[in-house]
């Protein structure tokens, strides 16, 4: 897979381009997760608040080549 096939993926799921060309998305419990792409690879992360500032937890991450979209359009090949 190719980087622009995954950000296509990602905006058909709902996330929207930062200023910082990450993608973001805010769920209806006001949970925030992004996918943040770096140059040869992708990561998932999770918004944690910790006491007066915020931290990206890293859920999943994995190489652009190692990705691919299934057949149910769920993205496959990130490792935990």
């Amino acid at each position: 897979m190719k980087r622009e096939e995954l950000e296509n993926w990602v905006i058909s799921k709902g996330y929207s381009k930062d200023k910082f060309g990450h993608y973001q998305k805010t769920s209806d419990k006001g949970t925030v997760t992004r996918f943040k792409m770096q140059a040869n690879s992708a990561r998932y992360e999770k918004k944690a608040e910790i006491v007066d500032h915020n931290e990206w937890l890293r859920l999943a991450s994995g190489y652009y080549k190692s990705l691919s979209i299934t057949p149910e359009d769920k993205l496959a090949g990130m490792k935990r």
